[in-house]
């Protein structure tokens, strides 16, 4: 979440909070759902968001340790540089370069784009920040580029379902903080948020289970998601987890998940389902703002346009 989403919050809370109405309606249409990918009964991944270099130091080694996949979500614009968006608490940070991307494609990470510039998805910028940014990206990085990651908060998601279609993109990631089916919309696929500790009220510490049982038990889809986590203490403790923690997150998934768990980064599992005749029948009828968000200030974002 970003420092300048303008989101207050309880309206925040609220709709990251939705995660009850949503479970419940996919779970009630997945409860058919057979395996994933390999016979697999349910899936994890993990993003990051901004791609700052350091996790090739503080987190890549816990990813070959634990053989799980990561995934990075750039700023179409920024590309071996310092990150440039003025009030994040990651400005000034060095950000992968194409070098640093292809090697760990190689290592089977995936990339998405996370807007051209990181401002506020919007009706009017739209076309620049979600569907232009995907050949921007593909071009800086020599890689295709089929999903797109809401920036700043989820009051950027309405305007970037308008233009993901547009861009060419399979897919779009939120933060809406949910566990994902077979039969989630890809147009709202949810993210676990993974932080030292979550904002007032509640301070929420973090929890390295957190979801896992849920997931197993829905044979569901949970996807982790952070920006760089560091040695001792987390940039920002409601942005971020320490690597201490994302490695006892990742002894959580393979204690609760075994042989069961799917370790697979969001492409490869997006294609999945693009191409699963069974996930296609259970996504025939597009999720909706009151399908999925109980806030109000949140669905009236979405009637705009």
């Amino acid at each position: 979440m970003s420092e300048n989403s303008g989101m207050g919050r309880r309206a925040f809370l609220e709709s990251a909070g939705a995660a009850g109405l949503a479970s419940l309606t996919d779970s009630a249409r997945a409860a058919q759902a057979g395996p994933w990918k390999g016979g697999k009964k349910w899936v994890y991944s993990i993003t990051y968001d901004e791609g700052a270099q350091d996790l090739l130091k503080h987190a890549v080694p816990l990813h070959r340790k634990y053989g799980v996949s990561g995934h990075v979500c750039l700023v179409s614009s920024q590309i071996g540089v310092p990150r440039n968006v003025p009030g994040s608490s990651y400005h000034g940070m060095m950000v992968l370069n194409r070098g640093d991307i292809q090697g760990l494609a190689k290592e089977g990470w995936g990339f998405s784009s996370h807007s051209m510039t990181h401002a506020s998805t919007s009706f009017e910028n739209g076309q620049v920040e979600v569907a232009d940014a995907r050949k921007v990206l593909e071009d800086a990085i020599g890689l295709p580029v089929t999903v797109f990651c809401v920036p700043g908060s989820n009051q950027g998601h309405p305007a970037s379902l308008h233009f993901a279609p547009l861009g060419g993109y399979k897919a779009i990631m939120t933060i809406y903080d949910w566990v994902n089916t077979k039969a989630t919309d890809l147009m709202w696929l949810g993210r676990c948020p993974i932080h030292t500790e979550w904002p007032g009220p509640f301070y929420s510490k973090f929890d390295p289970y957190k979801r896992l049982q849920q997931a197993r038990a829905l044979g569901g889809w949970i996807i982790d998601y952070c920006h760089c986590p560091m040695p001792g203490k987390p940039i920002h403790p409601a942005k971020d987890c320490t690597s201490e923690e994302l490695e006892a997150r990742f002894q959580a998934v393979k204690e609760i998940g075994g042989d069961a768990v799917w370790l697979a980064e969001p492409n490869e599992v997006v294609d999945f389902l693009v191409n699963d005749e069974e996930s296609q029948r259970l996504r025939a009828t597009p999720a909706t703002p009151e399908s999925m968000v109980l806030n109000e200030e949140m669905r009236a974002l979405y009637r705009q346009r």
